[in-house]
């Protein structure tokens, strides 16, 4: 929903907001590796109930996603292989950011905390439907599908701010609502749409030209 916000011109809002993007030399899939790199740093963090230090490292990895493909597209590589390792990358952070989150709920102090475990297990997977329903809308429609308005960058948003705020849970509310309410909505309009396209059905044959079914009382 952000980038979607800025369309085309999210790359110029990129590089305005950090002008020496322009000047990065770095291949783009060492960022998105980077990224997932210090993905693992943030869910080392979480699961050590460090969630301010799990805040700021977050940052640093939405930086990395947020520059990779603006980068690939000023060095003019940008590719569908990029894209397909970028966004299967996103999947692994993400994933390995709810493990991070799931172990501190786990090894509480106090003892584990149940009630935040299938929290963050609801969070993980509305974050994982919500990617897995627009991945399958756009290959059964052949086109982009972003609807829904609680997409990535919107749920690390709001995990980054939980974190630094101490409001942590509230935060964890959030993206489980936020992201099974975008799944539904995206199932819910993409199954519409393919109703739409989809080819009348053929015509049943005449019942009375078929030939009779033989019944067990005429056998024989």
């Amino acid at each position: 929903m952000i980038k979607a916000a800025f369309g085309q011109d999210f790359d110029q809002v990129v590089r305005r907001v950090f002008p020496f993007v322009a000047r990065i030399r770095v291949h783009p899939d060492v960022l998105t590796l980077s990224g997932v790199g210090v993905s693992v740093l943030a869910a080392l963090a979480f699961a050590a109930h460090q969630e301010l230090a799990a805040g700021l490292i977050l940052i640093l990895a939405g930086f990395f996603d947020l520059i990779d493909g603006v980068v690939a597209r000023i060095q003019g590589v940008s590719t569908r292989a990029g894209a397909f390792l970028d966004s299967s990358m996103d999947r692994v952070a993400d994933l390995l950011v709810f493990a991070g989150l799931a172990v501190g709920m786990a090894s509480q102090p106090a003892g584990p905390d149940i009630g935040g475990l299938v929290l963050v297990m609801a969070a993980l997977i509305g974050s994982v439907m919500t990617s897995y329903a627009r991945a399958r809308a756009e290959a059964e429609l052949h086109e982009s599908f972003a609807v829904g308005f609680v997409e990535r960058g919107e749920r690390t948003v709001v995990l980054i701010l939980g974190a630094l705020s101490g409001f942590l849970v509230a935060a964890l509310w959030l993206v489980a609502i936020g992201s099974i309410a975008t799944t539904i909505q995206r199932v819910v309009a993409a199954r519409r749409l393919l109703l739409e396209r989809e080819p009348p059905a053929a015509e049943p044959a005449d019942a009375a030209a078929a030939p009779p079914v033989q019944g067990w009382e005429d056998a024989g």
